[in-house]
């Protein structure tokens, strides 16, 4: 009954085509796509015509019937691929019914043919199926149809069903003569439409026809999920479920949160990733036209050795991860769905997913469980307010318990001019012992709130290594992350605290701004427990909202470091609240040292859209590692 279903939706997307003319003659076949997308067969409407003057063509099928022009085509040749054509309907038409693709790229076994033919002479056009098995491939796109059903003349330009997996696989292209059985294209050959050719110069999908046709393929299924003609829903049916199945629901909602990211920059990207997934150096990918979406990348993971969902929630991950910075919101849809998804999942295979976050091109750090260096500077007690003795402690990557490092030697303290060459020494050896090749720790500034206006992003390690550019002599803030922590927390574990950064972490964050007409910051502690203090004043001018948000437990705050109030909030502080919002809208709890720190490095290469961040500076302050409350002072009087 299920496969049924599956036949009639199929049936329903499928209408002959002909002349606009009113005479009733059947050229071919073709299906709709999208609701506004057909695919056919160049030979079914260019037989009598070049492309040059397509004219417009006339479809019918049981329920609908409309006009439609040629829209693209590949230009023509001997090769299977090169017959496809793509119609688009006219007068604001949407068909109600369209199959869905597969993106496998393995060959299919059992499939059912579509099609329209006219059974005799003088007779209007009868809608046609029929089984058959794939008994072979007739180059890299050929899919040889075996001989048990008889493909009718006019069945060319339909859909071919897999009946196992409940998705089209191909374009019927022709029938045997005097024989039964036939050839179809097999729809990874649609990949070729990336150099399609706009037949009346419209281009309405743009420079690349195939991402566009398939994305909007994936996102009209995905929102037909819930619809009693979901072909989804009848898929499922078909496929059953076992342990560890990527179900077709999966499928469709995963290729959905794909079609909304860029595409990859390249085939050798794309396969990079799968390699990863795959743990293989060149994975084969069959064909001559290579894999040129994510899509095609999702179609490659079926029956991974590991288990089809944890190769595919790898993957989506990974994805995400490229995408964190340049697509943020959708990046993080698609990785909070995986996260979601990988509930399902053993906790031994879910500890691989954990360690894969969106927003990360280039990794350089981890999200609380990486290694850290904390540097604490506390003022000296009896010489001026700018002297400070300093202390190192360092958590290795997975451990809670920090270790002590080394511990400043002036008794009087160090002025805070002198001490990025007092402290880049130190800090370099420890950094050296720590990173892990691109995993570099994180650095952590202890210090009060009234000192946060520091500039320790802008330190560098020291003396370069040569005249050579060398990623480690890189400013800190853009080698690695770089937060503040607040020293009054020293040894706390107030409840408050834990209990907003939970919620930070399992709910997001969103941004609370407080601008310079604010006051003192007082009522911080009624405002929900994901809220980020943002003021668009420094730390000098804010420490009364500082002290307020840090005693009611907020354990992240942004601000401006060099922010000017002399007349006022101006120009600045909107932009920055605007996109502090975004930042935070957009970014999980544990991304956002890191998100910061990728805004920095945009800066340090010129890019104007990030130079808002310049003067940001974060508090990021995880109560699951309190620095140690010292056990013997660090100064003398």
């Amino acid at each position: 009954m299920t496969e049924a279903k599956l036949g009639t939706l199929a049936g329903r997307a499928t209408v002959w085509v002909g002349p606009d003319d009113g005479s009733g003659t059947q050229w071919g076949s073709a299906f709709f796509l999208t609701p506004q997308w057909l695919l056919s067969c160049a030979h079914v409407l260019l037989k009598d015509r070049g492309p040059g003057d397509p004219g417009v063509v006339r479809f019918t099928g049981l329920e609908t019937q409309g006009r439609a022009r040629l829209a693209y085509w590949v230009g023509g040749g001997a090769d299977p691929e090169q017959d496809l054509v793509l119609l688009r309907t006219m007068g604001g038409f949407r068909s109600r019914y369209c199959v869905r693709l597969t993106d496998r790229i393995d060959t299919p076994h059992r499939v059912t043919v579509h099609g329209w033919y006219v059974p005799r002479k003088d007779a209007p056009p009868r809608d046609w199926s029929g089984r058959c098995q794939v008994n072979g491939t007739d180059g890299p796109y050929g899919l040889v149809l075996g001989p048990e059903a008889e493909i009718p003349h006019g069945a060319s330009g339909g859909p071919v069903l897999d009946r196992d997996r409940g998705v089209v696989v191909g374009v019927v292209k022709a029938r045997r003569k005097a024989k039964d059985g036939g050839l179809a294209i097999g729809a990874s050959a649609l990949r070729v439409f990336d150099a399609a050719i706009a037949a009346d110069g419209a281009g309405d999908l743009g420079s690349d026809p195939y991402r566009e046709l398939v994305r909007a393929h994936d996102q009209w299924h995905a929102e037909q999920l819930e619809s009693g003609t979901s072909w989804v829903a009848a898929q499922e049916k078909v496929c059953g479920s076992r342990d560890g199945q990527w179900t077709p629901k999966d499928s469709a909602t995963a290729s959905a949160l794909l079609a909304e990211l860029p595409p990859p920059r390249s085939a050798t990207e794309l396969v990079s990733v799968i390699g990863q997934v795959l743990d293989e150096e060149e994975p084969l990918w069959p064909g001559s036209v290579p894999p040129r979406d994510w899509r095609d990348g999702h179609g490659w993971l079926y029956e991974s050795a590991d288990g089809e969902d944890i190769a595919f929630l790898h993957y989506l991950t990974l994805v995400a991860q490229r995408h964190g910075w340049e697509r943020p919101a959708q990046a993080k849809a698609l990785h909070r769905w995986a996260r979601q998804r990988a509930r399902r999942l053993p906790a031994s295979h879910r500890a691989l997913l954990d360690r894969t976050r969106p927003g990360r091109p280039q990794r350089t750090g981890d999200d609380g469980e990486g290694p850290v260096v904390a540097v604490e500077l506390l003022p000296d007690m009896y010489q001026p307010r700018d002297r400070f003795h300093w202390r190192i402690w360092t958590w290795r990557s997975g451990t809670a318990q920090p270790q002590p490092g080394r511990v400043s030697a002036v008794e009087d303290g160090v002025p805070l001019a002198r001490l990025p060459g007092e402290l880049c020494g130190p800090l370099g050896e420890t950094f050296s012992e720590l990173d892990d090749g691109p995993w570099r720790a994180r650095l952590e500034v202890v210090l009060p709130p009234e000192h946060f206006d520091i500039d320790i992003h802008l330190w560098r390690p020291g003396v370069a290594r040569s005249s050579r550019p060398h990623p480690a002599d890189r400013l800190f803030g853009v080698h690695r992350q770089v937060v503040l922590r607040c020293l009054r927390r020293h040894g706390e574990s107030a409840e408050e605290w834990h209990t907003r950064w939970r919620t930070a972490v399992e709910d997001g964050l969103h941004a609370l701004p407080l601008g310079r007409h604010r006051g003192d910051g007082s009522g911080l502690t009624e405002t929900p427990h994901g809220s980020v203090l943002v003021l668009c004043g420094t730390a000098a001018e804010s420490t009364g909202p500082l002290q307020e948000a840090i005693g009611a437990g907020y354990p992240m705050a942004l601000w401006s470091r060099d922010a000017r109030h002399t007349y006022g909030c101006s120009e600045d502080c909107e932009e920055l609240h605007r996109q502090a919002a975004k930042l935070l809208r957009d970014t999980e709890a544990g991304a956002l040292p890191e998100e910061l720190r990728m805004l920095r490095e945009r800066i340090s290469q010129e890019d104007s859209e990030a130079y808002w961040a310049d003067p940001v500076a974060l508090m990021y302050d995880d109560p699951r590692r309190p620095v140690p409350q010292p056990t013997h002072r660090l100064n003398s009087p």
